[in-house]
């Protein structure tokens, strides 16, 4: 297991996951997304809050995370090349909305696919599996705040 270092980018995936095609998608359908993800029924989704390395502005990105004791762990299903991921080790940390609430978070850190799985519910590692996600970073709680 390797931990990701601030101003680090540890590549889990050499090549765009997916062929680009489900990317695309997703980046298409990520207001809708948006809207969903984060609610107090919605134990899947959560929205993590990132500034961006270059323009200092806050962004906002749909993300598949579980909840642990200590914090989230939370599925690269695009690899870590993905600009929430390379904000957040730039930064140090950001926010994530889960379930209405807001956690101050810590940067993330890679974890490995046995240690990740056991976080999540059983249909979502068939899924994980079946999509052949293979990278996962933890965060971990800085601070918690009612959204």
């Amino acid at each position: 297991m390797r931990v990701a270092q601030r101003h680090e980018v540890v590549p889990v995936a050499s090549h765009l996951r997916f062929g680009g095609v489900l990317w695309r998608a997703a980046r298409l359908t990520t207001p809708l997304m948006i809207a969903f993800a984060g609610r107090g029924w919605n134990p899947v989704f959560a929205v993590v809050e990132h500034v961006g390395r270059r323009s200092g502005r806050l962004y906002t990105a749909p993300i598949a995370a579980r909840r642990t004791a200590e914090g989230f762990v939370i599925s690269l299903a695009f690899g870590s090349h993905v600009d929430w991921h390379r904000n957040l080790v730039a930064a140090g940390g950001g926010a994530l909305r889960w379930r209405g609430r807001r956690y101050e978070i810590g940067p993330p850190s890679l974890i490995d696919r046995a240690t990740a799985l056991g976080a999540f519910h059983p249909v979502q590692r068939l899924l994980i599996r079946l999509a052949g996600i293979d990278g996962f970073v933890r965060v971990m709680d800085v601070e918690v705040q009612e959204a």
